[in-house]
């Protein structure tokens, strides 16, 4: 993160240091392990979070046109809270006023969320004023590969409405550049199949059950697949080791 924004508390600290194994970039300064237990740090919607002093949970996350961030106490309760973020994207700082939509704080900004963002949000919960810190790296979109190209036509024009274009997520549907969709992760290739051909159900995040994409041709899904493993390699998620490179239309991988 940009050294303008102050130094992260211990707790912070040890979030980052735990988290920076998994994320894209070490440079985080919250984590953003998605988890359902008291005294876990809960993501709900693929952002990251970060816990301050008086235990009040906050989770951020830039998306297309602004950013988002929820509240809650330790166990995962939403909690009110007012304020504004101070953005630092594309070397211009931002004041983003924050506006309450049912549990969610909302700001419109001009980011996207392939952005390098860094951000404070300074907000007022139960009164008492409240500061958390973020930010992210910008995308790295890797050369690609000819099938790991025509699986980006298919994601654009089938799945980045929902996951979005940066593969970040959206309002929608969670972000796939997330260390729960790595390769030997709890969803392989086969469950990222099953998805693009199927639709799942909801398990971890708050978004709902994604339903059967419409619009990718047999065999597509695969070549979308080798995209995504592309992106996340470029991303700092997973390995080249563990990505395939390409994947033939029977479901086998090419040596």
């Amino acid at each position: 993160m940009s050294s303008v924004f102050p130094i992260p508390s211990a707790l912070e600290k040890k979030t980052m240091k735990t988290f920076a194994a998994l994320a894209v970039t070490a440079a985080l300064l919250g984590g953003s392990l998605p988890a359902a237990a008291d005294g876990v740090l809960t993501a709900s919607y693929g952002g990251q979070m970060t816990e301050t002093a008086d235990g009040w949970r906050i989770e951020f996350v830039v998306r297309d046109g602004g950013i988002r961030a929820w509240v809650r106490d330790h166990g995962g309760k939403p909690v009110a809270a007012t304020g504004k973020a101070s953005l630092l994207a594309g070397g211009v700082k931002l004041d983003v006023p924050l506006k309450t939509d049912g549990e969610m704080l909302t700001g419109t900004a001009a980011v996207t969320s392939a952005d390098k963002v860094a951000a404070i949000l300074s907000l007022s919960v139960n009164g008492k004023p409240v500061s958390a810190r973020f930010a992210q790296e910008a995308l790295t979109t890797p050369q690609l590969s000819t099938q790991a190209s025509a699986g980006k036509a298919a994601f654009d024009q089938v799945c980045a409405s929902c996951h979005g274009q940066s593969l970040r997520g959206s309002d929608a549907a969670p972000p796939l550049l997330h260390p729960f969709y790595v390769p030997g992760s709890g969803h392989g290739d086969d469950i990222i199949l099953s998805a693009a051909t199927k639709g799942a159900k909801a398990h971890h995040w708050k978004f709902g059950d994604m339903p059967k994409p419409e619009g990718l041709k047999p065999g597509q899904e695969k070549d979308v697949l080798v995209y995504i493993r592309a992106m996340q390699a470029a991303n700092g998620l997973g390995g080249s080791a563990g990505m395939p490179t390409s994947m033939d239309h029977s479901g086998h991988m090419k040596h």
